[in-house]
């Protein structure tokens, strides 16, 4: 994929769909979708200032009780070190993206790599569902 949001939306709904028929809720697949959204599109904003011409590979990988999406990218890696949670008492226009991911899956890391960034989300299979 490259980081084009316009692109974004058919590999959300590739994702929920690949999710979906390895028997995971409805919940548990839009959750990581939002998730995913949300990394793709800060991947497009931080880490490509914008461009739509990155390179954002991604590989999921789907076991019995976990969804594991891997993005990885040329652009410039995310420091979790200097990340600032958002003051939820003071709204703001910006700033919601990795509190969002952190609420919607189990894990989520960022990693620098030889050329960029990887980020991985993990989604675990929802209690109701374990054993399915």
């Amino acid at each position: 994929m490259v980081s084009d949001p316009l692109r974004l939306r058919e590999a959300r709904r590739w994702l929920v769909r690949l999710v979906l028929s390895a028997a995971f809720t409805p919940e548990d697949a839009h959750s990581l979708a939002v998730a995913f959204g949300e990394a793709c599109a800060n991947v497009h904003r931080h880490s490509y200032g914008g461009r739509r011409d990155g390179r954002v590979d991604i590989l999921v990988a789907i076991g019995d009780d976990r969804v594991v999406v891997t993005l990885d990218h040329d652009g410039q890696p995310f420091d979790p070190s200097r990340y600032v949670p958002p003051n939820l008492r003071r709204p703001s226009e910006s700033g919601y993206g990795l509190y969002l991911i952190a609420s919607l899956v189990d894990d989520v890391s960022f990693t620098g790599t030889e050329s960029g960034g990887r980020v991985v989300l993990v989604k675990r299979r929802s209690a109701a569902n374990v054993g399915v």
